[in-house]
């Protein structure tokens, strides 16, 4: 059986990572896709048991504990800390925090992350990585469950377009573009950066 890893996410949902069994009170198996899941922690998603962002809107903070946090921050000197501080050393950016090897990220797909609870897009065409907010600007919607074409992003709540390179509104309603971050790959890695482009 392969390892399960569930990440709470700061003021966020549980990120489970690796297939599970998800049973409801009666014991009916929930179906879902995929090998990762995102599990409503703030009690408000209209998708429970799984996230759609709702946390987001309502303001919702996941108190885990001032000593929880304290032993999370002295465990942050493992490998991918290091790797991710020496990468960004080494880019002369400020901040970059590791998202996945970049065998794991397919072709023309959505591949939805987090960082510090605030979902995020990476997207692969071919040798070229984008990293995008994940919340449409126009009424919240998780860009995760929208449609990709022509690098272009579109939301499935009203259909708003936005380009994955620049972050620019391709199609309304949405008029304010998408935050576009940096991405880079060190030793298979991908990493993206936590401020936006342009920050």
């Amino acid at each position: 059986m392969s390892e399960v890893r569930i990440t709470v996410r700061q003021n966020g949902p549980y990120h489970v990572q690796g297939r599970v069994i998800l049973v409801d009170h009666e014991g009916n198996e929930i179906p879902y896709e995929g090998e990762e899941i995102w599990l409503c922690r703030c009690g408000g998603s209209a998708k429970k048991p799984f996230c759609d962002g709702t946390h987001r809107r309502i303001g919702f903070v996941g108190d885990l504990g001032v000593q929880v946090r304290s032993i999370a921050s002295e465990g942050t000197s493992g490998a991918a800390a290091s790797t991710a501080a020496a990468v960004a050393g080494q880019s002369g950016e400020s901040d970059f925090v590791p998202v996945k090897p970049l065998a794991e990220v397919p072709e023309a797909t959505i591949v939805r992350f987090e960082v510090d609870g605030a979902p995020r897009l990476l997207v692969r065409f071919g040798e070229r990585l984008y990293a995008v907010d994940g919340i449409c600007t126009h009424e919240e919607a998780e860009l995760a469950e929208g449609d990709l074409e022509d690098g272009v992003v579109y939301c499935p709540l009203h259909g708003s377009g936005f380009e994955l390179a620049t972050g620019r509104v391709t199609s309304l309603p949405a008029t304010k573009p998408l935050a576009v971050y940096d991405v880079l790959v060190r030793d298979g890695m991908v990493y993206v950066s936590r401020q936006p482009r342009g920050q």
